[in-house]
C-alpha cells in the first residue's frame, strides 16, 4: 500500500483490501483496530439489509432475520477479522436484496445499486463465482417448483413458462438501457479494483494509463477482468487445489455449523418445509436462499485448500432468510396455542396448548441460547481458543497469533520509540535474513512470510528492521531485539552475550512456526 505497486495474485484473493484499507489508514493509520474496521463496520451493519426483503417476508421474519445476521457466533466472529468472506457474503445478500426491490418497485436505481454491490463482491475474492453458480443453479430449482405447481393447479406447465419467458422479454425490452448502464458500472468497479497498479519494473498501471500513457489502457481492462478471470480460473479450478480428501473437509465444516449455528441451521430446515408445503404460497425468496446455502456447505469443502472454518459464512448468511421464517413458523406455532386473556371455561385441550406453548418458547429460548454462549466465548472470552486449545471451539480459526506474542509486539514498540539504535529489530539466521527493500513491492519473500505476523507490527510501528544470515553476525551493540529461529538460540544468544532476555514464541496457534526473540533488558 505504501508503494502503490500491485497485480493480482489469486492465493492472495481479491483487492479488496488493497484499495479501501490504502484509503483508511491514510486518514486513521494502521493499526489492529483500523485494518479490521471495514470487515467490522459490514458486520455490525449487514442485519440492514433485511429490510430489502420487506415486500417478501412478513414482520416478524423480517425482525428474526435482522437478529440472525447481527447476532450469529460465526458472523460476528469473522466480523473481526480481516477477512474477505464476511463482506463477500454481506454484497451478495445486498445484491440479492436489491434485485429484489428494483423487481419489486420497477426503480432503476436499485439495480445500478445492485452492480456496484456486486462489483465489490467481485473484488474480495475467488468465491464469488461459487456464488454465481449456487445462484444459477437455485434459480433453475425454484423456477421447476413454479412450472411443477403450475403444471398441478393449472394443468399447464408450458403455457406458465411462455408467460414468464413473455415477461423477460418485456422486462428487457422496457429496461436494456438500464441493463447496459448497470453492467458498465459494474464493469467499472471491477476494472478500478483489479487493475495493476505500477510498480518498479512493470510496464502497465491504471493511474499510469489514464494520466499520459492513454496506448496501455487497453492491456490495464484486460489484464483487469479477462486476465484476472484466467488467472483465478487456473488457479482455483484447474489446478490442484481440489486434489484433497473429501469426507475430512466436510466433517471439519459440519462441526463448525453445529458449533456456531445449529440454531440457524435447523430453524432453515423447519422455515423452507413450512413453507413450501404448508404455506398457501411458496415463495421463491425461501427456497432460493436455503438452496444456495445447502449447496455451499457441501461444495465449500470440495473447494476449498484446506480446512477453515470461515468458508461456513457462505453458508451461513443466504441460510438466515428461510431460518427467519422458521424462527417465525415457532413463534406463531407456540403463540397460537396460548389460552385467550379473557376469562374462559378450561377445555380438556388447554393443558396441551400450554405444554405446545412452552416447547415452541424453549426452542427459540434455546437457540438464542446457544448462540449467546457461543458468541461470548468466541469473540470476547477466549477468541484465541482454537480447536486445538482447551477449552476451543470450531468457531475459532486454528492458526492465527497466540495472544502472548502481544508481549513481542511491546518490546518492538518499545524499542521503536526509543530511538536509541539506527536498527530497532534485527532478525538473525537465513531462514528469517533477507534484503529488507525487496518488500516494497509484491511477491514477498519466504523470509518475509516465516516472521509472519511480525512484519506487520515492525511496519506499523515504524520500527527500523535490518537482518543478517550468519546467526553470530549481530555486531558489537545488538539492537534492543533479536529474533531468530530456535535452531540458532545457543550462536545468537553467544554472539548477544549479556544484557538479554529470551523467550520462545509461537507466531501461530498450530505452533509449527516459532521464533526466540532477545530484548535487551533494562536497568
Amino acid at each position: 500500500m505504501e508503494h502503490g505497486a500491485w497485480e493480482y495474485r489469486p492465493i492472495l484473493h481479491g483487492p479488496l483490501f488493497a484499495r479501501v484499507n490504502s484509503l483508511v489508514f491514510g486518514v486513521v493509520g494502521a493499526t489492529d483496530a483500523t485494518a479490521r474496521l471495514v470487515v467490522a463496520l459490514t458486520g455490525a451493519l449487514l442485519p440492514l439489509a433485511a429490510w430489502l426483503f420487506r415486500t417478501r417476508l412478513r414482520d416478524a421474519e423480517l425482525i428474526a432475520l435482522g437478529a440472525a445476521l447481527a447476532c450469529n457466533p460465526v458472523l460476528v466472529y469473522y466480523s473481526r477479522f480481516m477477512r474477505k468472506d464476511l463482506p463477500l457474503a454481506a454484497c451478495m445478500l445486498l445484491t440479492l436484496g436489491l434485485l429484489v426491490r428494483a423487481s419489486d418497485t420497477r426503480r432503476p436505481r436499485y439495480l445500478y445499486a445492485s452492480a456496484v454491490t456486486l462489483g465489490v463482491a467481485f473484488a474480495t475474492k475467488e468465491s464469488v463465482l461459487l456464488w454465481m453458480v449456487t445462484w444459477l443453479g437455485a434459480s433453475v430449482l425454484v423456477l421447476d417448483r413454479h412450472l411443477l405447481r403450475a403444471r398441478d393447479t393449472d394443468g399447464d406447465a408450458l403455457g406458465a413458462f411462455r408467460s414468464l419467458l413473455r415477461r423477460a422479454v418485456a422486462g428487457a425490452r422496457d429496461w436494456w438501457h438500464h441493463g447496459v448502464l448497470a453492467a458498465a458500472v459494474f464493469l467499472s468497479v471491477v476494472v478500478y479494483f483489479y487493475a495493476p497498479r505500477a510498480g518498479p519494473g512493470q510496464e502497465i498501471g491504471l493511474w499510469r494509463a489514464l494520466t499520459g500513457d492513454f496506448a496501455t489502457l487497453p492491456a490495464v481492462v484486460g489484464e483487469a477482468t479477462l486476465g484476472s478471470l484466467h488467472k483465478a480460473i487456473d488457479y482455483w479450478a484447474t489446478g490442484s487445489i481440489q486434489r484433497h480428501a473429501y469426507l475430512p473437509y466436510f466433517t471439519d465444516t459440519a462441526d463448525t455449523v453445529i458449533a456456531g449455528a445449529s440454531g440457524v441451521a435447523a430453524l432453515a430446515v423447519v422455515g423452507f418445509l413450512w413453507d413450501r408445503y404448508a404455506g398457501a404460497h411458496p415463495r421463491g425468496l425461501v427456497a432460493f436462499n436455503f438452496y444456495c446455502g445447502v449447496a455451499a456447505l457441501v461444495g465449500y469443502p470440495l473447494a476449498n485448500n484446506f480446512p477453515v472454518p470461515w468458508s461456513t459464512v457462505h453458508a451461513i448468511v443466504p441460510l438466515t432468510v428461510p431460518a427467519a421464517v422458521g424462527a417465525a413458523v415457532v413463534y406463531r406455532w407456540g403463540r397460537s396455542r396460548l389460552p385467550a386473556r379473557e376469562p374462559t371455561i378450561l377445555s380438556e385441550h388447554t393443558p396441551m396448548h400450554a405444554v405446545r406453548a412452552v416447547l415452541a418458547a424453549a426452542v427459540l429460548l434455546s437457540a438464542v441460547a446457544a448462540g449467546g454462549a457461543t458468541l461470548t466465548e468466541t469473540s470476547y472470552q477466549a477468541p484465541h481458543e482454537s480447536p486445538r486449545g482447551d477449552p476451543g471451539s470450531d468457531v475459532i480459526y486454528y492458526a492465527q497469533a497466540p495472544a502472548d506474542l502481544r508481549t513481542v509486539v511491546t518490546d518492538i514498540e518499545r524499542a521503536a520509540a526509543s530511538g536509541g539504535s539506527d536498527t530497532d529489530v534485527l532478525y538473525a539466521g537465513a531462514p528469517l535474513a533477507m534484503t529488507e527493500s525487496r518488500v516494497d513491492r509484491p511477491p514477498a519473500t519466504g523470509a518475509w512470510h516465516a516472521r509472519m505476523p511480525l512484519p506487520w507490527y515492525t511496519e506499523s510501528l515504524d520500527a527500523d528492521v535490518a537482518s543478517v544470515d550468519d546467526p553470530t553476525a549481530v555486531g558489537d551493540t545488538p539492537p534492543p531485539v533479536v529474533i531468530t529461529t530456535p535452531a540458532l538460540e545457543s550462536q545468537v544468544g553467544a554472539a548477544i552475550g549479556a544484557g538479554y532476555e529470551r523467550e520462545t514464541h509461537a507466531l501461530d496457534d498450530i505452533g509449527d512456526r516459532t521464533v526466540v526473540v532477545f530484548t535487551a533488558t533494562t536497568e
